[in-house]
């Protein structure tokens, strides 16, 4: 495990999380320049493979800038770290109690376990199916000990995929796929009609091929039947190396929307980093 320091005094904080390790980036509020400075790297001692929550937690702990670093951080964790589910409220729901005990009731049928090592949030929705993700707790912990030991303050703290959520709303397909990318890290949400039906992530071992995506895409048309309406569609973001840039994928039409800033696909920056970056608002 190593850890690079620099002597930049930050105002604005963000934090990647992958599989790999993590990095700390920095930007200050006065500075008018778009780059971001490199406060701290750690990689894990698993830095390939399925994602470790415990060693992504030691890798924290040896994050170290050298100096406490005060300002807003945002921290951007790889979905692969992250369970996600689609919650549909029964007729009647009323208040976020409920909506919470429905969610940890699904969770617990998915997974065969309770939410108490989990931290559970959601796009809480009483009157429609919405998303939920589940994020270790043990994850959360050790996010919180580093904004702690550095003075900063935790701005907020999102999977890759709520990020590209929350950017990329307007722009989702009523009928089709939202595919994030990140990494290694590949994560679908399908929606029909106009709302998610089903929510999954993959790891892969390698950057998958287009041929690899196009089979992928079709056994996804196999688990999701249509109704003979339009055919869906597939929207794509994020910031990995083998995003698609072609209109076309398992006979489906493709379109895949770059990142803002320098963290555009096919950049080639480590997943750590191009999740710092996720974590800037534009």
């Amino acid at each position: 495990m190593s850890f690079a320091v620099s002597r930049f005094q930050a105002d604005r904080l963000f934090l990647g999380c992958a599989a790999e390790g993590a990095v700390l980036l920095a930007r200050a509020a006065r500075k008018t320049s778009s780059g971001s400075t490199l406060l701290a790297s750690a990689r894990t001692e698993m830095p390939t493979g399925k994602p470790s929550t415990r060693a992504l937690c030691a890798a924290l702990q040896g994050l170290t800038p050298g100096a406490s670093r005060s300002g807003a951080c945002a921290v951007t964790v790889d979905d692969g770290f992250v369970r996600f589910f689609v919650v549909t409220p029964p007729s009647g729901t009323q208040g976020l109690r409920e909506l919470e005990a429905i969610a940890a009731a699904r969770f617990a049928a998915l997974y065969g376990e309770s939410t108490e090592a989990w931290r559970l949030t959601a796009d809480w929705q009483a009157t429609a199916p919405f998303i939920a993700c589940a994020l270790p707790r043990e994850l959360q912990q050790a996010i919180e000990a580093l904004a702690q030991r550095q003075g900063a303050r935790l701005h907020s703290l999102s999977p890759a995929l709520a990020r590209a959520w929350h950017r990329l709303r307007p722009s989702i397909p009523d009928n089709g796929w939202l595919l994030v990318g990140f990494g290694q890290t590949l994560t679908l949400v399908y929606h029909h009609p106009r709302q998610p039906v089903g929510v999954r992530s993959l790891c892969f071992a390698s950057s998958p091929s287009l041929a690899e995506l196009d089979t992928l895409l079709e056994q996804e048309r196999l688990r999701r039947p249509g109704d003979g309406g339009a055919p869906p569609s597939l929207l794509w973001a994020g910031a990995a190396d083998w995003l698609p840039e072609v209109t076309t994928i398992a006979g489906l039409s493709s379109r895949t929307l770059p990142w803002p800033g320098p963290m555009a696909a096919g950049s080639g920056l480590p997943a750590a980093e191009q999740l710092a970056l996720a974590g800037e608002e534009r």
